[in-house]
């Protein structure tokens, strides 16, 4: 699986993989479906802008993107952290 939001909840995702292994679709599910928001807000513009941002929100700073891309928005840092913050990250 290659997987942006695993920087983030490497743990979540790791466990809704081995959830199907053991005939638990559900649960595959119910942690699918909690991380929707934050998959949405990870490419709400170009990666990795929005990823380097919620790693510094979270205290594990990745430095700015490579130009021509640039850092968040304010905007879009607020949609970053509300997400982060609904998953209990921050």
């Amino acid at each position: 699986m290659v997987s942006v939001a695993s920087h983030l909840v490497g743990d979540r995702m790791a466990e809704m993989i081995r959830l199907p292994k053991t005939g638990d679709l559900s649960g595959a599910l119910k942690i699918h479906s909690s991380l929707l928001t934050l998959y949405r807000t990870l490419f709400i513009t170009s990666n990795p802008i929005p990823l380097k941002a919620a790693l510094e929100i979270v205290g594990r700073p990745a430095g700015p993107p490579r130009l021509p891309l640039v850092p968040a928005t304010p905007d879009e840092r607020t949609q970053i952290e509300r997400a982060l913050r609904d998953l209990g990250l921050v």
